[in-house]
């Protein structure tokens, strides 16, 4: 069954959406408002994580994302978003972080298997374990 809610002017949106969804497992999708975001892309040449800060105001255009149970049997929420700026400037990327300007608007979807994740050496980051 799907849950709809929202988050509240000043929540960070990924430590409030871990804690809305500990120990659950599903898709999330969301729009709203963003007073400030971290965004990141990462390099696999590398493995590491390229970020930016990006200050608003932004819309939130779009934030698709899986809710999973870490290696470490913590929540983890991996979501990438498409933003907007006041120049109609869209930024995209893996959202490491962002605080609510009004508010965000999500819809969770529920799996229906526990999802769970294992970090691949290889590529270097969590991935599903299927």
């Amino acid at each position: 069954m799907d849950q709809v809610g929202r988050l509240k002017k000043g929540d960070l949106v990924i430590e409030k959406l871990s804690e809305i969804f500990k120990d659950k497992s599903g898709a999330i999708i969301a729009i709203g408002a963003l007073k400030w975001a971290k965004l990141a892309l990462y390099d696999l040449s590398n493995k590491k994580y390229h970020e930016t800060k990006i200050n608003g105001p932004l819309e939130l255009a779009n934030l698709t994302g899986f809710v999973a149970q870490m290696p470490d049997g913590g929540t983890g929420i991996h979501a990438h978003v498409t933003l907007c700026d006041k120049h109609f400037t869209s930024h995209s990327g893996h959202l490491v972080e962002g605080e609510v300007a009004a508010t965000v608007e999500y819809k969770f979807s529920k799996s229906a298997k526990k999802l769970k994740r294992y970090f691949d050496k290889d590529i270097g980051l969590n991935l599903f374990r299927l």
